[in-house]
């Protein structure tokens, strides 16, 4: 069985903190090997979430961090107060606005002065939208590895050739580290459209027909727990040892998804007494 980990983010209602928290509470049964909680516009918020998560059973935390949202003179110390609130490693971004000074490659030097334990990084399996090729994308991983980072994650697809060939092209450029395939189970098929638009997330036109017509039909749960389990279950097949889901917040297709892969969930006693 592969080893999986999630990634959530921090609430910003009360409604949602419980939704969170029941999340937390079913996802935790399957062991993951880490979690990751995702960089709120307002840091802070990240580091209460990290403060929330940290005896919830979700293995080693991880703190995203973006150069958008931290400054030279900022990173030390917030690096210092996610460790305090429990994130034993981090994620290192570029993010989705102009960086603050920072390169990607200066958190992740950070973050060995920190001594931290994980420092991963994101690939995508298809061409970033701003970078100039294909190949800049592998020389740019390379960059990571080279800086130290100790994994990489990478943005979700729907199609394993395009992770399978990326994991064999990054090998031959030399990359080594661990690349670990981000997995997004369909929550909303109109939602998750405008995630794949916005993230140059190739959509083969049978899946698409096939979503359109599970939503027509009342079954897009069903769809989506049978789409990401055949995706996963095609990478196990090619070798792949570690999955990664973006949750969105949400249990109930992940718990299928990893219950349909024979990934077991292991109920505490306090649970079950």
């Amino acid at each position: 069985m592969p080893q999986i980990s999630f990634e959530f983010f921090s609430p910003k209602t009360i409604s949602a903190a419980f939704s969170l928290s029941r999340a937390v509470e079913s996802l935790a049964e399957f062991a993951p090997r880490f979690s990751s909680v995702t960089c709120s516009n307002d840091p802070a918020q990240t580091l209460d979430t990290l403060r929330a998560l940290r005896r919830s059973g979700l293995g080693r935390l991880q703190a995203h961090i973006t150069c958008a949202t931290q400054t030279p003179a900022d990173l030390p110390a917030y690096l210092k107060a996610v460790q305090e609130a429990g994130a034993e490693g981090i994620v290192a971004l570029r993010g989705d606005t102009a960086p603050k000074g920072l390169e990607v490659m200066d958190l992740i030097g950070c973050a060995k002065k920190n001594a931290m334990r994980d420092i991963f990084v994101a690939t995508y399996p298809e061409v970033h939208p701003l970078a100039q090729s294909a190949q800049s994308d592998l020389d740019w991983l390379k960059r990571k590895q080279d800086a130290g980072a100790t994994a990489a994650i990478t943005q979700f697809f729907f199609h394993a050739d395009f992770f399978l060939r990326f994991r064999d092209k990054a090998a031959a450029q030399g990359v080594t580290l661990p690349i670990i395939p981000g997995i997004l189970p369909v929550q909303n098929w109109t939602s998750t459209q405008t995630i794949a638009r916005s993230c140059a997330t190739a959509i083969a036109p049978d899946l698409a027909e096939g979503f359109a017509r599970a939503e027509r039909e009342g079954r897009t749960k069903m769809m989506a727990i049978a789409q990401a389990t055949e995706l996963c279950d095609n990478l196990i097949q090619n070798g792949v040892e570690h999955l990664h889901f973006y949750t969105m917040n949400k249990a109930e297709v992940v718990c299928a998804i990893c219950t349909a892969l024979g990934k077991a969930p292991q109920q505490s006693l306090h649970s079950v007494a």
